[in-house]
């Protein structure tokens, strides 16, 4: 957001991108977002704000802006159907409002105020600015919106705070936030909470705010998911296995922990692939994958990191094991426990054939034995499989322990 834009302009895009090359892109910042515009608000001063009107949180949204940017000049734009709306907001918060489309007056208004540099006081209480623009950051998903919630307010109430289903609320309670999502609950402190004007100002933002976190932080979490995930498997992806690895064997060498790699795939993938078509082999990858998650625990990460070949990160989460243990038995247990379950698995797409014809064959590896990052593991891991392979497939293989 360059610095010399004096006018922030929150519109769709279509109407914002028309509206910021008639108003000067030089001194205009268009944004579409309402989470951006509030995360650039509680970042700096901005001496006007124009808002267009039609969201279903419109009057949420002016309240928010006016309450992070106490001295700017707030405008909407809106058109005759919702001019009723809007009009109920001038003077508190709204200072005016333009019907669109703008007349060549109204634009010249706007554009001079575009032109206008910040000056005077910066128009925020510094503290709610902060912590508005800190509970915007942590928006990324829904527990962090909801933690960081809770640790928030319970510092500015001087209580505890916790999330309360709307019938379980005690009858004596002062609720101070009702969550925006599916099931309605309200945050409730426990215990005096202490009174203040910012506190107040600063709860009565979060709440006038949350509806557009909390819908920023699914759209985040969903783009997340999406960005670590094999679309066909719903297995994690090969870039996500390689960082989380990464990761996972960072914190193993601090902790002196050992961590196994395993690396499989279906043996004669091609085979079935070319006789039954390749939709019953996308079904054959999804329902293997679906099983392997099934059978590893939840810190195991299992990804398909290409074609039919699928890898799993066994990371423990207890202490480092004891002198003299075999850490890798746990693992191959569960490998070989996955290899006899895909032997015996019902696959619908083979047919008459559905039951014990398709195998796999994996390899394992061991940090630090083995490597000491993804790609030294993977290598090792590659040779147990060929080896397994060779040896008449159907089989998990751990360099120097055998089958």
């Amino acid at each position: 957001m360059k610095a010399s834009s004096h006018l922030l302009l929150v519109a769709e895009r279509a109407v914002g991108g028309a509206l910021a090359d008639r108003l000067g892109r030089r001194r205009c910042a268009a944004l579409s977002d309402p989470y951006e515009a509030l995360r650039e608000m509680s970042r700096r001063h901005w001496p006007t704000i124009v808002l267009t009107a039609g969201r279903a949180d419109f009057a949420g949204l002016c309240r928010a802006s006016r309450r992070l940017q106490k001295d700017s000049r707030l405008y909407a734009i809106c058109s005759p159907a919702t001019e009723p709306e809007v009009r109920a907001l001038l003077g508190r918060p709204l200072d005016d409002y333009f019907i669109y489309p703008l007349t060549r007056r109204e634009l010249s208004a706007l554009r001079g105020a575009a032109a206008r540099p910040p000056g005077g006081p910066a128009g925020q209480a510094p503290a709610l600015a902060r912590q508005m623009a800190e509970l915007i950051e942590v928006a990324d998903s829904i527990a962090g919106l909801e933690n960081h919630l809770l640790a928030a307010v319970g510092a500015l109430v001087g209580a505890p705070v916790t999330w309360t289903e709307l019938d379980q609320m005690p009858a004596d309670a002062q609720p101070l936030l009702l969550a925006a999502g599916d099931a309605p609950r309200v945050l409730v402190p426990h215990g005096p909470m202490r009174s203040s004007g910012e506190a107040r100002d600063y709860l009565a933002t979060v709440q006038a705010a949350l509806p557009a976190l909390w819908a920023t932080a699914r759209r985040t979490e969903e783009l997340r998911r999406l960005a670590i995930t094999d679309h066909l498997t719903g297995a994690y992806n090969r870039r996500h296995f390689y960082r989380q690895t990464e990761r996972v064997l960072q914190q193993a060498g601090r902790n002196g922990a050992e961590v196994t790699l395993l690396l499989y795939d279906i043996d004669d993938f091609k085979r079935y692939n070319d006789t039954y078509g390749h939709a019953a082999g996308d079904e054959i990858l999804r329902d293997t994958a679906a099983l392997m998650k099934k059978i590893t625990r939840s810190q195991d990460v299992v990804a398909r990191i290409g074609g039919d070949e699928f890898a799993v990160l066994f990371a423990e989460s207890d202490k480092p094991r004891l002198p003299g243990s075999r850490p890798p038995e746990n693992a191959y247990a569960l490998a070989d426990r996955f290899r006899k379950a895909v032997q015996a698995m019902a696959f619908k797409s083979l047919g008459p054939e559905a039951t014990g014809t398709l195998t796999i064959s994996g390899g394992l590896a061991v940090f630090p034995r083995d490597g000491r990052n993804v790609r030294e593991l993977l290598r090792v891991a590659d040779m147990g499989l060929r080896e397994a392979k060779a040896s008449g497939k159907n089989a998990i293989h751990l360099i120097g322990l055998g089958d």
